[in-house]
């Protein structure tokens, strides 16, 4: 259920003239965070701006930054033009020099309903967050004796170190919510007694799958979950010297990893599909054939049985044939391809499920899941929800904040007497591919990917193997985000005079003419470029985004307010690329290194400053003006050209009306350019001779 307009903390309110569309990634996410909006604060450099964007939309980014795992990415629309944005890693980026780990999250008690939360798993901690934003007071009730559920004891510590996840379990101490570890909950009816008006049960799915095979029961076969449970918390299980892990799902790559890192030399996988048929991330799947783990495809083990101490497993060979319910090709046994391999250790890891106490009296369905109505999370029980993994079986840890945070909601609902009504979609999404025509125009980025911990290292402990961007590396690319869905639209279609000009200027191919003769800018090509806002003679097409659309004017405002305040001599206003500015940018210098008399108007692209923008600077006193872009950074094609095609139009102009043509300049800067403040000094020394020049023939004619 999408919960993305959900009204809770934290959730930013709608602008009416908001006409921007969801993008693919936004919707891919099932928190629905504004990614659009972090990724290209973040690609000016404006850090603290996009943690904020974050934590307004999760409310454990340190936590998913390391462990997420990424739909956003599957559905990046830059996939279809060269590889999509490494959003998650941006994430990381953010919280780790954002300094997210610093900030306190703060919350008032103004209900006097409890609330009970059986287990502290993503989808616990979650529900208990936003139940103390929005008043309530809460209990966290934990079996094992430290907080975090999966991501404490499934998640290996190269994944997501411990002191991460223990800085959010503080934060949340911080806000007010009580926790209570090594207490498990036996009766749902003593938490009624004891004054509780709801309860959230979210045990997780820790109980591991059988395989269904002869001699599982043997010494020396433990599955998954209880091998990365033990080991996480601080325990070293006797493995041997030969390890196999059975499985390709994630707990799989996890297991074989650990053991890789408790000094195991000779580690396999056993997986019965091919690679392309392995759920597990591609990224782990690549890491652990770095680190010497052997990945045997197109094998299933069938019998194990124990000699000598030792695992005589014999194993067949396996051809896919049709698709299963999942979509993958089903596995096949090869007549006569028995083969038999002696590990110390066989890890099973080929899934797991919830286990829920009888006696909560909560009705279990497929799976072993517990059942609930999808669209308010209640169980059979009153006053009782459940969510995460005991609900849906083993999902991501995203999935489980997302259902954390529509239990909350929920729970609100129910304690307020409030019924709740179908969530209604406040934008449209974005749908649809690029076409090939658009695609063959944009330019091509290479994906930045962040560096990892050399693979010699990793088998020694158990430090983190993705390690975080550096400043240059996150800015870059984050400017290769397409924006999609804040692109342009025809807002006054009775204007328009059909004069094709934004057909003609349109770098991307995208407006066209239907067969009724009406122009038409379909919103999912738009690569919101705004050339055609400048250059559309009638003022009929707009940029979606209120803030896009009025940026220029409102920053030209500020700055010559605070120019007039100054009374420096002469004015000059510049018009910057932002994406320039800021961080490691080419014009990232003017900020420091300009003359006093410059003030600078950061604009989200060169090519959306129009003419009125330029002339506007000079009617209301400037004595130059210049517009600076982000030279060869930029992401766009053909920005330079229709600056200095805009420019030409209104040195014109200038010349009509008395003023030096030159003093209006563009500057067109490459990463071989000189400095930007050196070229922007000689402006201003260009400019000064003007000014004296004016001065001078001022008092020879009086």
């Amino acid at each position: 259920m999408n919960v993305a307009n959900q009204s809770y903390p934290e959730n930013r309110s709608e602008n009416a003239s908001d006409h921007s569309l969801v993008p693919p990634c936004q919707d891919a996410c099932p928190l629905h965070m504004d990614i659009r909006e972090y990724v290209g604060l973040v690609s000016q450099g404006r850090i603290m701006e996009a943690l904020q964007v974050i934590r307004t939309g999760n409310p454990f980014p340190s936590i998913c930054a390391y462990v997420c795992t990424h739909p956003c990415e599957d559905a990046c629309r830059r996939s279809q033009v060269d590889k999509p944005i490494a959003i998650r890693s941006l994430k990381r980026f953010a919280v780790e020099f954002g300094g997210d780990r610093m900030v306190r999250a703060e919350a008032e008690t103004k209900h006097a309903e409890k609330v009970a939360i059986v287990g502290s798993g993503p989808a616990g901690l979650a529900c208990a967050y936003y139940l103390k934003k929005l008043g309530y007071a809460v209990t966290v009730l934990e079996a094992h004796s430290e907080l975090g559920g999966m991501l404490r004891v499934g998640i290996p510590q190269y994944r997501l170190p411990r002191e991460v996840l223990n800085i959010e379990v503080q934060r949340l101490i911080r806000m007010g919510v009580e926790i209570r570890t090594d207490t498990r909950v036996v009766s749902l009816d003593l938490l009624f007694e004891l004054g509780y008006k709801a309860i959230f049960i979210t045990i997780g799915a820790h109980q591991s799958l059988r395989m269904g095979i002869e001699g599982e029961e043997s010494p020396g076969v433990i599955d998954g979950a209880t091998f990365l449970r033990e080991v996480n918390l601080g325990l070293k299980p006797s493995l041997g010297k030969r390890v196999a892990v059975v499985g390709g799902g994630n707990v799989a790559i996890d297991a074989a990893r650990t053991a890789t890192r408790l000094g195991i030399k000779k580690v396999s996988i056993l997986y019965r599909r091919s690679r392309a048929e392995m759920p597990a991330d591609p990224k782990e799947v690549e890491q652990a054939l770095e680190e010497g783990i052997d990945i045997i495809y197109l094998v299933t083990p069938t019998i194990i049985k124990r000699e000598n101490k030792r695992l005589n497993v014999t194993c067949v060979r396996m051809e896919l044939g049709e698709p299963d319910e999942s979509g993958r090709q089903r596995p096949v046994p090869i007549k006569d391809s028995v083969f038999i391999e002696k590990f110390d250790t066989l890890i099973a890891a080929i899934g797991q499920a919830p286990q829920t106490p009888s006696d909560f009296g909560v009705r279990i369905g497929r799976g072993s899941t517990i059942q609930v109505d999808p669209s308010t999370l209640t169980t059979n029980r009153v006053g009782v929800f459940a969510g995460g993994d005991a609900v849906t079986g083993p999902a991501t840890v995203t999935e489980a904040l997302a259902a954390g945070r529509l239990a909350a909601l929920r729970i609100d609902d129910y304690l307020q007497h409030r019924y709740p009504l179908p969530v209604k979609e406040t934008k449209e999404k974005l749908g649809g591919d690029l076409l090939p025509k658009t695609i063959e125009m944009i330019k091509k980025i290479e994906r930045v990917e962040p560096p990892n911990l050399a693979f010699e290292a990793r088998a020694k402990d158990f430090e983190t193997v993705e390690l975080v961007y550096g400043w240059e590396q996150a800015i870059n690319e984050a400017r290769r985000c397409l924006r999609c869905g804040v692109g342009v639209e025809i807002l006054f279609q009775d204007k328009c005079a059909t004069c094709l000009t934004c057909l003609r200027v349109c770098p991307y191919h995208v407006p066209y003419l239907d067969v009724s003769g009406t122009i038409r800018i379909p919103a999912d090509q738009c690569q919101a470029c705004g050339i055609c806002v400048a250059e559309c003679p009638a003022k009929a097409i707009v940029l979606r985004k209120p803030f896009d659309r009025r940026q220029v004017t409102d920053e030209l405002g500020h700055t010559i307010k605070s120019a007039a305040e100054s009374k420096n001599k002469p004015l000059i206003i510049g018009f910057c690329c932002q994406y320039g500015l800021y961080g490691t940018g080419t014009l990232a210098r003017l900020w420091r290194g300009a003359k006093a008399g410059v003030s600078i108007v950061p604009v989200l692209c060169v090519a959306k400053v129009e003419a009125t923008h330029l002339l506007s600077a000079f009617k209301t006193g400037a004595e130059g003006v210049f517009v600076a872009g982000c030279g060869e950074q930029c992401a766009r094609e053909n920005t330079t050209y229709w600056v200095k095609q805009r420019v030409a139009k209104v040195r014109k102009v200038l010349g009509s009306i008395g003023l030096e043509p030159e003093r209006l300049q563009v500057f067109a800067l490459s990463s071989t350019a000189e400095d930007p403040a050196e070229e922007l000094d000689k402006f201003v020394e260009q400019i000064g001779s003007l000014r004296l020049a004016s001065v001078i023939k001022g008092e020879v004619k009086s």
